[in-house]
């Protein structure tokens, strides 16, 4: 009964840690290395999700396994019959815990912009885009007005005060190029 227990408080200690001193850090991430164009795309994920591999999911499932298996055996079950209510208990409130957090981490807004929700968007040129040389473009997105820096897309100079439209996005950095207008 006692490594029940010392599982049931080892795995308590790690999820009240988890959440007094945890972050984002138990998010999914979305991370695309190795494009065809050689660019690389490190960007959060545009709704946050947890994980069930979460240390908040896994220390829930391990103190429920401790604490039902300390039950069942104070009740009188042998190591397998408590190994097995701990294992169905830890599983349900690893469940529970997972959708709860699931619940908790939509409720979140942001403010991060993707550079690819750009695509499309009609900007204006505020440093001039040189041939080889990036410039600066600035647009509205969402209600917020953004800057981002900009090269073109057909490696020609676009005077500042022009407007673009973006067409590709490489990394952090938006591919442009002149609209007729």
């Amino acid at each position: 009964m006692l490594i029940f227990i010392a599982i049931a408080l080892a795995s308590f200690l790690v999820l009240a840690g988890s959440f007094f001193f945890g972050h984002d850090h138990d998010t999914d991430h979305h991370v695309e290395l190795g494009h065809a164009d050689g660019g690389h795309d490190l960007t959060h994920d545009a709704e946050p999700t947890i994980s069930v591999f979460s240390a908040k999911v896994i220390a829930t499932m391990t103190m429920g396994f401790g604490a039902a298996g300390t039950i069942a055996r104070q009740y009188g079950a042998d190591y397998l019959v408590s190994s097995l209510w701990g294992l169905g208990t830890g599983l349900s409130l690893a469940g529970l815990m997972y959708l709860m957090l699931n619940v908790i981490y939509r409720q979140q807004s942001s403010s991060l912009v993707q550079t690819a929700s750009t695509i499309g968007a009609i900007a204006m040129v505020t440093v001039s885009i040189d041939p080889d040389a990036p410039g600066q473009v600035s647009l509205e997105l969402g209600g917020q007005y953004l800057t981002f820096i900009a090269t073109s897309a057909f490696h020609k100079a676009i005077p500042k005060g022009r407007r673009v439209k973006v067409v590709n996005v490489v990394g952090s950095e938006l591919v442009v190029e002149e609209t007729g207008s």
